[in-house]
C-alpha cells in the first residue's frame, strides 16, 4: 500500500510539473479590485499548495465526540 501511495504521488507530482513548465507564460489575475500580472506557472503552484493543504488539514482535522455517543447506556431488569 505504500508503494502504492508513492507511485501516486510521484505520477501527480510529474503531472504537475508538465503543467507549470507548458503554462509559463504571465497571466492577468484579479482578485476583488485588485489585478495583477503573474506567471501561469507560480499560479499553478500556488493553486495547488493551497489544495493540498486544505485537504491535507481536512483530513487530519480532529473529531469531536460527542459525549452522549460515549454514555454508558442503562439497562433495565
Amino acid at each position: 500500500m505504500v508503494r502504492v501511495r508513492q507511485a501516486l504521488t510521484l505520477i501527480v507530482l510529474v503531472l504537475l510539473i508538465i503543467v507549470m513548465v507548458q503554462n509559463a507564460q504571465p497571466v492577468k489575475f484579479r482578485f476583488l479590485n485588485w489585478t495583477y500580472d503573474v506567471s501561469q506557472l507560480l499560479l499553478v503552484l500556488i493553486v495547488f499548495t493551497i489544495g493540498f493543504l486544505s485537504g491535507f488539514g481536512t483530513a487530519k482535522w480532529p473529531r469531536r465526540r460527542r459525549d452522549d455517543d460515549f454514555a454508558p447506556t442503562e439497562t433495565r431488569p
